[in-house]
């Protein structure tokens, strides 16, 4: 969903990325799930409650403004997404919960943001 409506990002990965080459790549982002929790809502029934991180990943030389540029469209495109039920029938519920930035410490090659959903889903 982020691929086709987010421009000038053409890689994103599905999980942590081990390595980023940010000399080849640019930009990128990384969609990840973590701080699971689950809960038995019955025998065959669960009810799971996860931290959905969208990374965005930039070159030092771009700069925190685009970082908010990229991040801004991520949040438009997910809002879209919740109030056209474009999301997986699965989640019942999705609510961003904090905005962070790291840089590269050892490098200073890269500046990454970080977009954090709390979401709740069924299996």
């Amino acid at each position: 969903m982020l691929k086709s409506s987010i421009k000038g990002v053409e890689n994103i990965y599905s999980g942590r990325p081990l390595f980023i080459d940010i000399d080849q790549e640019k930009t990128a982002i990384a969609v990840f799930l973590d701080e699971i929790s689950c809960e038995e809502v019955d025998l065959c029934h669960h009810e799971y409650t996860a931290a959905l991180n969208i990374a965005i990943y930039l070159k030092t030389a771009s700069g925190d403004d685009a970082l908010d540029d990229i991040a801004d469209k991520i949040k438009e495109r997910l809002s879209v997404a919740i109030s056209n039920d474009e999301l997986s029938e699965n989640i019942s519920e999705m609510t961003l919960i904090s905005y962070e930035y790291e840089q590269d410490t050892t490098n200073r090659t890269w500046f990454v943001s970080n977009l954090k959903y709390q979401i709740k889903y069924e299996d």
